[in-house]
């Protein structure tokens, strides 16, 4: 049986993950906000400029609500703060490994990934990768996100 301090202690562990999972996510967000228009990130970059793990990155912008992707939107999950995913997260600018469009999702009006690129000038070839994809390459640099990489806090 637990006493009371244990599981007081495993309580307040639970709430600092939260929100270190909402800081998370929230720069997440922010840094495939910051890709200006016509260019592109990955995955991958993502992943190593924040420090996290390159599947949060993509469960995050596979689980957006305007997707009729695989994993569905769920009322436990909130939005990060003060973005709405269907007009302002620009979530087709993040490519799959070395430029490679990632899998066939659809936004809520039916359009590709390669499709919301094409109109933004990038060429996409015949493969699904990105034409002159190291000049299309946007750089993430505290100063060109305006987020600083993650240090975590003291998490138990």
């Amino acid at each position: 049986m637990h006493d009371t301090v244990e599981i007081h202690t495993i309580f307040q562990d639970a709430c600092a993950l939260k929100a270190e999972y909402t800081r998370i996510n929230e720069h997440i967000v922010r840094v495939v906000c910051a890709v200006p228009h016509g260019r592109v990130t990955t995955v991958e970059a993502i992943s190593h400029f924040l420090l996290v793990p390159a599947h949060h990155v993509t469960y995050l912008l596979a689980r957006r609500p305007d997707t009729n992707g695989p994993v569905p939107e769920r009322p436990s999950d909130p939005a990060p703060p003060q973005v709405s995913w269907q007009s302002s997260v620009p979530w087709h600018r993040v490519l799959a490994h070395r430029g490679a469009i990632g899998r066939p999702f659809l936004d809520a009006n039916g359009r590709t990934q390669a499709q919301h690129l094409i109109a933004e000038g990038v060429a996409v070839d015949f493969r699904g990768r990105i034409a002159e994809f190291e000049t299309r390459f946007f750089e993430l640099t505290p100063a060109s996100t305006g987020v600083t990489p993650n240090v975590r806090e003291n998490v138990r």
